[in-house]
């Protein structure tokens, strides 16, 4: 691989990073080099047979409270050591990429070795567990419905049951969004709804799908076309 695939690489991997996460980063250069230096290599405290992926070199941002008239910090990642640990195959270059700039960005943050390693763990486990192939995904039928009654369940708190119309089919769904929809505010709205989930029985209603609902500090939040459909719609 060269130098200019690895940058693209690198660049596709920091564009990827959200915005707020990208908005605190402070004076920080991230830059490529075939391999480390000894002097980088001292400055670890690693022995010259280890292979250093990455190196932060800087004032993490807990320990510096202005950033005016100062050298950028600077996190270093070394294209042929990340080449040799990848084994030349493309996805896992890309891989260690993505975990060797989280890794040192950490370090730019103040975090130590172990708080570092749980928040790599805990993305790595997210985005495993929200990976699904286009096969597993085209098995989800995604809907428009129009919700034609809504009445609250006795005896909760968060419970409504809406009877919503999918094209000529009329169903019923439990959603647990009274806290911040009156049942008198949906009658007539249009959502999405997972049209071909097994049904289930909760406080005794059957529960024939799912409506789709952004989970917001506030509570849920709608998921609602951005224009009239017509119900039964198909959404993907």
């Amino acid at each position: 691989m060269d130098k200019i695939q690895f940058e693209q690489l690198v660049n596709q991997t920091v564009k990827k990073m959200p915005y707020y996460f990208l908005d605190k980063m402070r004076n920080v250069a991230i830059v490529i080099q075939d391999q480390p230096s000894s002097y980088q290599i001292d400055k670890t405290g690693y022995s010259s047979n280890s292979i250093l992926l990455g190196l932060y070199e800087g004032i993490p941002q807990t320990q510096r409270r202005y950033y005016n008239r100062a050298i950028p910090d600077k996190i270093t990642l070394f294209q042929k050591n990340i080449e040799k640990i990848g084994e030349e195959s493309f996805p896992k270059i890309n891989q260690l990429i993505e975990e060797t700039i989280w890794h040192e960005i950490g370090h730019h943050f103040g975090l130590n070795e172990e708080e570092i390693h749980l928040h790599l763990q805990k993305k790595k486990a997210f985005s495993q567990s929200s990976t699904v192939n286009i096969n597993q995904f085209q098995k989800i039928d995604l809907r428009i419905a129009k919700i034609i009654k809504a009445e609250r369940i006795e005896d909760t708190d968060k419970l409504i049951l809406l009877s919503i119309e999918v094209g000529k089919e009329e169903r019923q769904l439990v959603a647990g969004i009274a806290e911040n929809y009156p049942p008198e505010t949906l009658v007539g709205k249009e959502i999405v709804i997972v049209a071909n989930l097994e049904p289930r029985i909760i406080k005794g209603y059957v529960s024939q799908g799912m409506l789709l609902a952004a989970k917001n500090i506030n509570g849920p939040v709608l998921l609602v076309p951005d224009g009239e459909v017509a119900s039964g719609s198909t959404v993907g």
